[in-house]
């Protein structure tokens, strides 16, 4: 049998003038009664003190946790369930087992909004006051002789575990955890290296379903060359009355023990007040579990009592909770995320607004207003990646851009975008960007390719339309094509004249006389405007 401290060796009772073994006797009888306890058949095997469970919130429903697992303690029986926390949790857990036996666990767990939740917790079994002696022993009969005490020494098992849980769609997630286990025992000591895998299914509104492979490699270290056994587990989960009340109900195969099963449940008869049972089944162990929680705001305190053939275990959790919820940072970041993409858009930049609208989108699929834009702008960057720079080309190739991805005002964009092809005309993809908003602005007649430099315009266009309107009585489309010279070309001043004489014309008067006097601001030698304000006044 090879030689180490989880179980039985030759070397134990050999003699050879001081009593080797006895420090490795002493604890395997501590393992072999305790083995109940932690695990049914496997208390003498390494890193068996993780089966006792930790938090008395699950320990009070049996350990039947493993598809509820849904606060720090998930660290430790599900990592998947750390998916689905919301805040940052501290939690602490001390159980008085025997005389001079503690048991304690400490876990943190950090969500973030796009990566995950992590999580560290650190188990630890501490028993103290077994008494080492020293011993000769007689060649002859084998009998030991000169027996003296030599002190106490302590066992000591720790278990320090870094977690990880995240959504893989709206209703699964999966978890991963990477535990190093450690044992001294008075001058013995080992380690473990493993590793567990977990899923969970959200089924519905009430039911859960959870699967996972505890130690699904095992590296040892130090004296022993045992490894943590694979462990195979089961876990399902009902809710019901608005999640007041849960019931767990699981089962786990270990390749080294029976199959055990656990059954519990939780129910929050107020707000601040929950009642908890359980039941732990296996071949050589039968506990029953209840206990009860008080929750003040952030703040949890939970106790556990679990009955069994040793006795009773008493275990005391608390929980804090802080920080801002997931959810509240995840909406904060989409509208940064939303922000930026606005600004990056107006600023011209196409393919960052692109960018950063569909990280948003990503982090919140239902925003119909993000899908909305995100639809034209995708049309819009095939066409024109960007509109940087302060260039009066590129002025209006945004603003024409802008309208149409905004959707407000389908003319305004044509007209912005007509004359920026105008002064680009050699754009063939501007080209093409117009006549998809001409398409869907429902213009009859299309732009078509600027050919040569004499080709008449789109101001000139538009001059020519308003000057027509003017002849055919039409003195209110001779504003609006006025307008929309004025919208591109702010001091156009032929389309100011145009637009003082409709208003003229119109009998609106001071109005004809506000554009006259911007006509010279912008041209205080034009004698003929002046003129015509004389004549109104």
């Amino acid at each position: 049998m090879a030689t180490g401290f989880w179980g039985t060796t030759p070397e134990i009772l050999r003699p050879a003038g001081a009593l080797k073994g006895a420090s490795a006797a002493a604890f395997l009888a501590f393992s072999l009664s305790a083995a109940p306890v932690f695990a049914g058949e496997s208390g003498g095997q390494p890193g068996a003190f993780l089966q006792y469970g930790v938090g008395a919130r699950a320990l009070a429903m049996g350990g039947a946790f493993y598809a509820v697992a849904d606060d720090a303690t998930a660290a430790y029986w599900n990592p998947a369930g750390l998916a689905y926390l919301q805040r940052k949790e501290i939690t602490t857990m001390q159980a008085a087992l025997y005389e001079q036996t503690s048991f304690n666990y400490m876990g943190y767990a950090h969500p973030t909004t796009t990566k995950g939740t992590f999580a560290l917790g650190i188990t630890q079994l501490t028993s103290a006051g077994f008494e080492k002696v020293n011993a000769t022993f007689d060649p002859a009969t084998g009998e030991a002789t000169n027996i003296t005490k030599a002190g106490t020494f302590a066992d000591q098992q720790r278990a320090m575990a870094f977690s990880w849980g995240r959504e893989a769609t709206e209703s699964t997630s999966f978890g991963l955890s990477f535990k190093q286990v450690s044992r001294q025992l008075d001058s013995s000591s080992d380690s473990h290296l493993a590793m567990d895998i977990a899923a969970m299914r959200i089924m519905g509104p009430s039911y859960r379903l959870a699967l996972g492979v505890q130690n699904v490699f095992s590296k040892a270290g130090g004296d022993t060359s045992d490894r943590l056994p694979v462990i195979l587990k089961v876990g399902n989960s009902v809710r019901a009355f608005k999640e007041r009340l849960v019931l767990g109900f699981d089962v786990q195969k270990s390749q080294i023990s029976e199959l055990n099963w656990r059954f519990g449940g939780e129910y929050w008869a107020a707000r601040w007040f929950a009642f908890r049972f359980g039941i732990l089944a296996a071949p050589t162990i039968q506990e029953t579990d209840f206990g009860f929680g008080l929750r003040f705001r952030r703040i949890q305190l939970d106790l556990a009592q679990g009955i069994h053939d040793l006795g009773a275990s008493t275990r005391m959790s608390v929980t804090f909770r802080f920080g801002r919820s997931r959810d509240d940072r995840s909406e904060d970041q989409i509208k940064a995320l939303i922000q930026q993409g606005f600004e990056a858009f107006r600023e011209g930049d196409f393919q960052l607004a692109t960018l950063r609208l569909n990280q948003a989108l990503d982090a919140a699929p239902n925003n119909a207003q993000v899908k909305a834009m995100l639809a034209r702008l995708q049309t819009v960057v095939g066409f024109v990646p960007q509109a940087l720079g302060g260039e009066e080309f590129q002025t209006y190739v945004r603003k024409g851009v802008i309208t149409y991805v905004d959707g407000r005002d389908i003319k305004s964009s044509v007209n912005a975008l007509r004359y920026a092809y105008n002064k680009n005309p050699k754009d063939e993809k501007l080209l093409a960007l117009l006549n998809l908003v001409e398409r869907e602005g429902g213009v009859s007649e299309l732009t078509r390719r600027i050919d040569g430099p004499d080709t008449f315009t789109f101001v000139d266009q538009k001059l020519y339309d308003a000057r027509q309107a003017i002849y055919d009585g039409k003195y209110d489309l001779a504003v609006r094509r006025s307008q929309d010279i004025l919208d591109l070309e702010p001091a156009n001043v032929t389309a100011l004249e145009i637009m003082g004489s409709a208003f003229f014309l119109m009998e609106e008067k001071n109005k004809a006389k506000a554009v006259w006097k911007r006509v010279l601001e912008i041209d205080p030698k034009n004698k003929t405007v002046a003129e015509f304000i004389k004549q109104i006044q």
